[in-house]
């Protein structure tokens, strides 16, 4: 078992045994240790905030790991330009080719950059977004004057709940409903990246993967966002299937392929992603009859190698089709046997739906026209 799950398995385990307690006990000075860092630094960025003369919306979270800000942004930046936006979406693209130096990932027109040097998130969302630029780079300052040369009129920042060097006008937060809190800790103790007072300078919070839970403990988070951050409207998102596209029409950024087409069909799945599971419900919602699938591990770098054992285990289960999410298809894009596959390939898209909640969600820019 690796350091990671363990410390995870101790945030999860109310009764741990000896060992747990002192590893816990350590975690518990590093967590006061990191907090006092993160503080200190907000308000001495805080104090030196820029205004970039457009109107700013962050999307972020107060935990880490993932609540759904890609899809987010991307339905978000869908509605602003059927809106008469003409939005661009800036972010870190961490651990990408570009994130020191910065760049564009997109003009609004064409990709220009590889995936390595992209960022897997960034890159996707160049795909799914046309004519949408998309830029990259750690200090997002830069970023913003590239993006105001583009002519864009409003921006999209990515993960920026905690860049506070750049002022916003909108602070959008996104809580995972299965896990809204970090346990109740901050990093390394619990999966916090701030103090839950934090959550006071939210403008808005969405409740993500609202559906895998029930109407009770949704209401539990809203109570507790009450008494967190008082008078901060909260909607509701989930994931729904939208579309499975033939891989090679997805790469060139075709996006067609309505889910009528592959309803009933046999679908082996592949995925390198955090939560398989979830992956496998979505595959079940789209229609499709799940014969098998190959889980790797969470952010995994596909080989040719890999596909070739996934090709095969679709053929022994009698696969009408393989399928894979939008994350995993960015890192099998330069893979030879693609082309050779016996088995089609599908990429399963989906999209942040918020019922009931999308005119709350408008609101939130309605009057920075």
């Amino acid at each position: 078992m690796s350091l990671e799950n363990y410390v995870t398995g101790l945030m999860k385990n109310p009764s741990p045994d000896l060992k747990g307690r002192l590893m816990l006990s350590l975690l518990d000075k590093l967590e006061k240790l990191y907090l006092s860092q993160v503080v200190k630094r907000r308000e001495a960025e805080e104090k030196s905030a820029e205004d970039c003369g457009i109107p700013v919306i962050s999307v972020g979270n107060v935990t880490a790991g993932g609540t759904g800000k890609t899809p987010c942004i991307i339905k978000m930046a869908d509605m602003l330009e059927k809106e008469g936006f003409h939005p661009a979406i800036i972010s870190r693209g961490y651990r990408s080719g570009l994130e020191k130096e910065g760049g564009l990932v997109s003009d609004g027109k064409r990709i220009l950059v590889s995936q390595a040097m992209a960022g897997d998130e960034p890159y996707m969302m160049a795909l799914k977004l046309p004519h949408v630029p998309v830029l990259v780079g750690k200090d997002r300052l830069r970023s913003v004057e590239k993006a105001k040369k583009l002519k864009a009129d409003i921006l999209l920042m990515d993960d920026g709940f905690q860049y506070w060097k750049l002022k916003r006008d909108r602070d959008l937060v996104l809580l995972d409903c299965t896990n809204p809190f970090g346990y109740e800790h901050a990093l390394p103790r619990g999966l916090l990246r701030e103090p839950l007072d934090a959550l006071r300078r939210a403008s808005l919070f969405i409740l993500t993967k609202s559906d895998q839970v029930n109407e009770e403990q949704v209401e539990e988070i809203r109570n507790r966002l009450e008494k967190l951050a008082p008078g901060i409207p909260v909607i509701c998102a989930c994931h729904r299937p939208s579309r499975a596209v033939a891989f090679a029409k997805w790469m060139e950024r075709n996006h067609e392929g309505p889910l009528s087409q592959v309803k009933g069909k046999r679908a082996y799945l592949v995925s390198g992603i955090g939560n398989p599971a979830a992956f496998a419900r979505t595959a079940g919602e789209a229609g499709l009859f799940l014969t098998g699938e190959m889980a790797y591990d969470d952010h995994h770098h596909y080989s040719d190698e890999d596909l070739r054992n996934v090709i095969s285990e679709a053929l022994k289960y009698g696969a009408d089709m393989i399928v894979t999410t939008e994350k995993d298809a960015v890192k099998m894009m330069n893979l030879k046997e693609i082309k050779r596959a016996a088995v089609p390939l599908y990429v399963l898209e989906i999209e942040m739906a918020f019922p009931e909640g999308e005119a709350v969600l408008r609101k939130q820019w309605e009057d920075l026209k």
